[in-house]
């Protein structure tokens, strides 16, 4: 099924909601603490803890209307989030900004899951 990609490489992956992954941020960026077993991160066989996020889609709309008070959203576009320099929740808000139809693309750089810090 899936491509193993070696240490300090870069992958895409897209995955549809719930992710099945657990991200948490430590002093280089956003990495993976968990893949959930069973999880559409798991079975993309792509992802391994220790991996770190670089970018995330977001789902943003272009035009906001009110039709008697109720407000509806249209243009959606997906744009891509760099998450460098970016926060943990500007980016966890970015990843929920996709309505559950809508799969989310994640880019990471592969780990070397040696244990060393």
């Amino acid at each position: 099924p899936g491509r193993r990609a070696a240490a300090g490489r870069r992958f895409e992956v897209t995955l549809p909601k719930p992710l099945g992954l657990v991200l948490e941020e430590d002093k280089q960026g956003i990495v993976v603490a968990e893949v959930v077993e069973d999880g559409n991160a798991a079975q993309s066989a792509l992802i391994a803890v220790g991996d770190r996020l670089v970018a995330t889609s977001a789902i943003v709309y272009g035009k906001e209307q009110d039709y008697g008070g109720v407000k509806v959203r249209s243009g959606e576009q997906k744009v891509k989030l760099a998450v460098q320099g970016e926060s943990f929740d500007t980016v966890m808000a970015a990843i929920g900004t996709h309505p559950g139809h809508v799969s989310v693309e994640l880019e990471f750089e592969k780990h070397d899951n040696d244990g060393a810090d």
